[in-house]
């Protein structure tokens, strides 16, 4: 065996060095604490762009961080400086220019070890190493082929050549890989591992052992000794610091002056935790308090402290702009200024260095600035960014029903009809595409026995389609029971509504389009509110206890005063019988208990609703 782990030890290193460039330190030894400047070679024929930037990512005790650093050209070479925290071991790179990710050397990234200074060090960086590569995939879009299987085999070749290390802090995510494979045998592994942590005695090791207790349900007595503990002797620990990030969630009604009296607090109690990561929760509930009041340029001062500022302005802007062609918009200036900054943001990222994930968020951010401009009258604009958006492929239903609105507004009749004609032919359809093609075969006076084939047609297709879509995700059109507890402590079961349409609406505290999508839910509650409609929000994937859930869902719809009828999925039993795999999530129920439709946007829920109530 130990022949084995020797051979997939090299084959580790091998691969790890087997790199078509290269990228190394160009001094051999790493500075702790200070910036350090690296060298590229390219692979042999490879062109680099003047503007190409080193993409690079790490691994700190708590978190993951990405960060760019220009490259300077040094003769056939190139170098790029760059500072990391004292505790990171390993960084991954890939070179990015303005359009594309230029070398992905195979699309596995290059990888630099930062200690190596003796065997422990690198040793403790090889471990760290399969942690980062393993997470490329996630953050760089890299391949991340390797099996949890194959991860446990690396991680063993390492410690049957280092096998002290299996007791250090960095083989711990080697543990909870193994208990992701197998769970009984990997919680025993995981107890033992904290067992020697407690040993050791250190800040860093005592946080890892209550982590691991606390989350056992046999070791309750062992966390709460051990938290005490780690109180009394380290005050400003990471524990007390996430503890008071979690109660200031949870307080209700807050305002500027509450958060920055909390901020300061928190930099008081935790002075050696003001990392972006830390300070982001409370500037992420501070600038949709800006936003609400009006006050873009205090929001945008806020957006060096928080992650994904852009994500932040859509989901408010996209909240305002009701989601829909109709429901009208308080204040449709600031909020398209609003959904414009995340434009702004994103389109210079990408001129700064290509990003992976522009795509996605150009065609959501479009679409919300679109669909604010067509409400402004300026459809021209509108257009142009919604064809933007088809241009990629980005338009989902909803989009494209917004499309042909701004199409119909800047386009001749033909031009529209050519439009709604193609859609049918790839079969897609809707009311929308059927009532605008009505209309202009009367105003061009076609023959209306010609559009009452292709309606005739299309609706069959639209239904056997629909059919067939919510077998493959549910298995049955019958929606399934079940019985869960509401806000006040009420049992509510799903059958009891029958008679009744339903909306089902899977959400969370902690999903940003869950929230942004709720002023347009509140509408439509408040418009059926004496219809037989019943709306359900199903809180579900929360993070914390039964009691700790139950106060933050609680405060968050008593802040917001939201009329909602929330029930919660405690066990997340609901979420995954009706197969969800993203929130929001709305499942429309008909009034015989037979799932409609679902989707995880509300475009077209309102009209689905007025269908089933003629």
């Amino acid at each position: 065996m130990k022949k084995i782990y020797l051979l997939l030890f090299f084959a580790v290193v091998s691969n790890l060095f087997s790199q078509n460039g290269k990228i190394y330190l160009k001094n051999s030894k790493f500075n702790v604490g200070k910036p350090n400047t690296y060298v590229y070679e390219p692979p042999q024929g490879l062109v680099i762009e003047d503007n190409a930037k080193a993409n690079f990512l790490y691994i700190t005790p708590y978190d993951f961080s990405s960060d760019i650093s220009p490259l300077k050209k040094s003769g056939k070479r190139y170098e790029f400086t760059v500072k990391v925290p004292d505790s990171v071991r390993v960084i991954l790179v890939t070179i990015n220019d303005s359009q594309k990710i230029a070398d992905s050397n195979n699309e596995k990234g290059y990888t630099v070890l930062l200690k190596t200074q003796n065997d422990v060090e690198l040793g403790k960086s090889l471990i760290n190493e399969i942690s980062v590569r393993s997470n490329g995939g996630y953050f760089f879009r890299l391949k991340s082929e390797s099996k949890r299987e194959d991860l446990i085999a690396e991680y063993d070749a390492l410690f049957a050549k280092y096998p002290k290390l299996k007791d250090d802090i960095v083989s711990l995510e080697y543990f909870y890989t193994k208990k992701s494979l197998d769970k009984e045998q990997g919680e025993k592994d995981l107890l033992a591992f904290a067992d020697k942590c407690v040993k050791k005695d250190t800040e860093e090791y005592l946080t890892s052992a209550y982590y691991i207790y606390s989350s056992n349900n046999d070791t309750q007595d062992q966390a709460k000794k051990l938290r005490k503990e780690i109180s009394e002797k380290y005050p400003a620990n990471r524990i007390d610091a996430m503890d008071f990030i979690r109660n200031f969630f949870d307080q209700p009604d807050k305002t500027e002056a509450s958060v920055l009296e909390s901020l300061k607090a928190y930099k008081t109690k935790y002075p050696n935790d003001t990392s972006k990561r830390s300070l982001s929760y409370f500037y992420s509930v501070l600038v949709p308090i800006y936003l609400d009041k009006g006050e873009l340029e205090k929001a945008i001062a806020c957006e060096p402290y928080i992650n994904l500022p852009e994500d932040t302005y859509n989901n408010f802007a996209w909240g305002q702009s009701g989601g829909d062609l109709t429901m009208p918009v308080k204040d449709i200036d600031f909020a398209t200024k609003v959904s414009k900054r995340s434009l702004d943001i994103i389109e210079a990222k990408r001129k700064e260095s290509y990003t992976p994930d522009y795509n996605g968020k150009f065609n959501m951010f479009a679409d919300t600035y679109a669909l604010l401009l067509y409400k402004q009258g300026k459809y021209e604009e509108a257009f142009k960014y919604q064809s933007g958006v088809k241009a990629l492929d980005g338009l989902d239903a909803g989009g494209k029903e917004r499309y042909l609105a701004m199409l119909d507004k800047v386009k001749s009749k033909d031009e529209v009809k050519a439009y709604i004609e193609d859609e049918i032919g790839k079969g897609n359809t809707s009311p929308a595409f059927i009532a605008k093609l009505k209309e202009i075969y009367i105003e061009k006076k076609l023959p209306m026995a010609e559009f009452d084939a292709i309606q005739q047609k299309t609706e069959l297709l639209a239904q056997e389609n629909k059919n067939k879509d919510l077998l493959e995700k549910f298995g049955s059109n019958n929606a399934i029971d079940f019985t869960l507890k509401n806000l006040e402590g009420k049992d509510i079961k799903l059958s009891d509504y029958k008679g009744k349409i339903v909306v089902l609406d899977f959400w969370a505290t902690w999903c940003g389009p869950c929230k942004a999508s709720f002023p347009k839910m509140q509408h439509l509650v408040t418009k059926y509110k004496d219809k037989d409609v019943a709306f359900l929000f199903v809180n579900t994937w929360e993070n914390g206890k039964e009691e700790e859930i139950l106060k933050k869902v609680s405060s968050y719809i008593t802040e917001k005063k939201f009329d909602f009828n929330v029930v919660f999925d405690l066990k997340q039993e609901v979420v995954g019988n009706y197969k969800i795999q993203a929130i929001p999530t709305r499942i429309v129920i008909d009034k015989k208990g037979d799932i409609l439709a679902y989707d995880n946007s509300n475009t077209d829920i309102g009209k689905i609703i007025e269908e089933q109530l003629k």
